[in-house]
């Protein structure tokens, strides 16, 4: 005779740094993330250096879950987590006027990412489960939209995110990987580089960047962070800078370029390749809709409810 023993539900709650360390720990060991199909095909690894939430933790609101089961498989017979999820809320640029002495639109979004569920656990609805529960959470915070990014062949997460979730796509964007580390490249000298106190970086972003979507309405704390290495302005060589933004933006040259770096080093490590990235986007609030999506916003076209 032989018995059918229920399949547990596990329970998912949010993440405690101290009793859940370890397991999150093993969870990430188990999973791989991008392609994992050999024959020379490349994939994405991130090294958390032990801070489960460092990738989350610089947003003005963020969260992590788990998943774990009562009675794991591990010696012991205690709980053990079998997924996790991160998500973080913040407010971005979804649209409006191009004309930058207008105010832009700004809205809540949602992003959900680091989603892992163990392998022995797979394809029995916990992924859903701790998407399902994260979004709980963003609707707490006021999120308009979420989104995800994943690889392109990741087939397993296009389809929990679309055919189960009612994710759309949105854009193809790249990863663009240079291996700065093995050779050093000299400035041009048609070139000169100045490098901008945060304040003016600010409003230096601002002032080009208020009407493009995801624009950050937060870009001083993102500029002003304890990782960040600096702003730098490049002008074409024998261009006059006395320090002052305003000037330059009052008459900017007909060829500049600004780049801001962060030392991501400290928060975490990509071991990457270039891969096919695509980013899925859900809209959460009918009532919001009407009020965002307008013939200036940008997502209109983009995005269908499912």
């Amino acid at each position: 005779m032989v018995e059918a023993v229920a399949e547990e539900e596990p329970v998912v709650r949010e993440y405690d740094d101290v009793r859940d360390r370890a397991g999150v720990e093993e969870v990430e060991r188990e999973c791989e993330v991008g392609s994992s199909g050999g024959g020379g095909e490349m994939c994405l690894f991130t090294d958390l250096l032990g801070d489960p939430l460092c990738r989350i933790r610089n947003s003005p609101d963020f969260l992590m879950l788990v998943a774990e089961t009562a009675t794991g498989s591990a010696a012991g017979g205690g709980a053990e987590i079998i997924g996790l999820v991160r998500g973080c809320v913040k407010s971005v640029v979804s649209g409006g006027s191009h004309a930058k002495d207008k105010d832009p639109i700004y809205t809540k979004v949602a992003y959900i990412l680091g989603l892992r569920v163990s392998p022995n656990h797979r394809r029995k609805g916990v992924g859903r489960k701790l998407v399902e529960r994260m979004e709980q959470w963003f609707r707490q915070k006021g999120a308009e939209y979420s989104y995800m990014a994943t690889e392109q062949d990741n087939e397993a997460s296009v389809r929990l995110f679309t055919s189960r979730c009612g994710y759309s796509k949105f854009r193809t964007p790249s990863l663009l990987v240079h291996p700065v580390f093995r050779h050093a490249l000299k400035p041009s000298r048609r070139a000169s580089i100045v490098r901008l106190e945060p304040r003016d970086a600010e409003r230096l972003y601002r002032w080009h960047f208020a009407a493009v979507e995801f624009f950050p309405a937060d870009i001083d704390a993102v500029l002003s962070n304890a990782l960040s290495l600096g702003t730098f302005l490049a002008l074409p060589a024998g261009t006059s800078w006395h320090g002052d933004v305003e000037a330059f933006l009052a008459a900017p040259p007909a060829s500049w370029a600004v780049l801001s770096v962060w030392n991501c080093m400290d928060a975490f490590r990509l071991e990457s390749t270039i891969g096919r990235l695509i980013l899925l986007l859900r809209y959460r609030f009918a009532g919001v809709i009407a009020r965002t999506a307008t013939n200036s916003t940008p997502w209109r076209a983009s995005i269908q409810k499912k």
